[in-house]
């Protein structure tokens, strides 16, 4: 059972997101909602993340000292892999490149994080 943890609780965080996500968004559409109230009604999805965030430490709390190595090796492989895309492209918005929204930071370094993984365990096989 101690396997199905990590997904579980993963599971559970990004459906709790999703709700949380969907019902701040529709509040908003709200008119005359105080402006201090809506910075909260927005920063609300951010809670389930936080469950993301406790979810993962605890799983790499639990790794032999090999894994640890394979997520920090993949951890700066995203860290810096993301830095300098972002900072890449940020040179690139000025000669007329489309905004990059900030949302997309995230999706970009676990997609990096999970090719570090992949790279990691290909390696040490």
């Amino acid at each position: 059972m101690k396997n199905f943890r990590y997904p579980l609780e993963i599971a559970i965080s990004l459906i709790l997101y999703f709700i949380v996500l969907t019902l701040s968004l529709a509040y908003l559409k709200k008119d005359n909602i105080d402006y201090t109230f809506q910075i909260i009604v927005t920063l609300l999805p951010v809670i389930p993340c936080l469950l993301t965030v406790m979810s993962v430490i605890r799983l790499i709390t639990q790794l032999d000292e090999l894994q640890r190595q394979i997520q920090l090796y993949a951890l700066a492989f995203a860290f810096t892999g993301t830095a300098l895309a972002t900072f890449r492209y940020g040179f690139l918005e000025n000669i007329g490149f489309p905004h990059f929204p900030i949302f997309m930071i995230w999706p970009v370094m676990a997609t990096l994080w999970g090719v570090g993984v992949a790279i990691g365990i290909w390696r040490y096989r």
